[in-house]
């Protein structure tokens, strides 16, 4: 996790040093997030050459963030668990990224938004990709990488997975569906040592629903539902799905029509 301004200009010679919650150079700075779980080194390279690592203070396998400086070329790169966003954007000759999107609202146009990241916003069709709903504003994915020269921003992809053409055979005595729910509620356990209640977004759907299970499963004080509900008869059915695993839970739950909710400016 991490947040920069980098312009090429400030890549051609060393001297990046550290001020109070950064290393600057020029005008351009570099600041890593500033929490107990994260490890940040600037590690320097030949020439004027710097690598910023970000990656998580834990053994075995974490996520990390890297960031390549070096004369006229900026690489940011992100880990193979995808469990950090971060948000980037060009302006002239500077770079811009941030984990928090909001630090890049001085760049972001609601009159430039990205027509197919509204629709599948819309259709609650979202896909997984460097489409933000602004123009020009990319989300870094697992194992990609940004590069930005004098030429501009590009972003290039992993090789794609190969897909699995047939189901493995299950071992002997396993049962999926108990490993699976015991792993998620091991994943969402590793919060309760820091939130006494957590929220969850409940749409209806079985992914939402299974963590929901787990996090009372993991024994939080508090679980507290919420969901925005659709028209219609896809909104009926949404709402009685709901209704059963909030019952079934006996959950908090707060739910917000959408059809009586008029989307208000995303930037204000």
């Amino acid at each position: 996790m991490l947040s920069f301004r980098v312009r090429l200009a400030d890549t051609r010679d060393a001297g990046w040093r550290w001020d109070t919650d950064r290393w600057v150079k020029g005008e351009s700075w570099i600041r890593p997030a500033h929490a107990t779980v994260l490890v940040a080194d600037l590690i320097p390279g030949d020439g004027s050459s710097v690598c910023v690592l970000v990656r998580e203070d834990r053994d075995g396998e974490a996520d990390y963030t890297s960031l390549l400086v070096r004369p006229d070329e900026i690489q940011v790169s992100a880990g193979m668990l995808g469990t950090v966003p971060l948000y980037l954007t060009a302006v002239g000759d500077e770079i811009f990224g941030s984990w928090d999107i909001v630090d890049l609202r001085p760049h972001l146009r609601p009159d430039q938004l990205n027509p197919r990241a509204v629709a599948r916003t819309l259709s609650r069709q979202h896909r997984y990709s460097t489409d933000t709903l602004f123009d020009g504003v990319y989300r870094l994915t697992e194992r990609a990488t940004a590069v930005f020269t004098p030429a501009g921003l590009s972003i290039l992809y992993p090789e794609p997975a190969q897909h699995v053409l047939e189901p493995r055979s299950l071992r002997s005595g396993v049962d999926p569906v108990t490993v699976f729910d015991a792993l998620l509620t091991e994943a969402v356990a590793e919060w309760r040592s820091t939130a006494g209640r957590v929220g969850v977004e409940v749409s209806g759907g079985a992914d939402s629903a299974n963590v929901a299970l787990s996090a009372v499963a993991a024994g939080f004080g508090s679980v507290h539902t919420m969901g925005l509900l659709m028209g219609g008869r896809i909104g009926q059915l949404q709402r009685d799905r709901r209704r059963s695993l909030v019952d079934h839970l006996g959950l908090r739950d707060t739910a917000v029509p959408a059809i009586s909710t008029r989307p208000s400016c995303l930037v204000a």
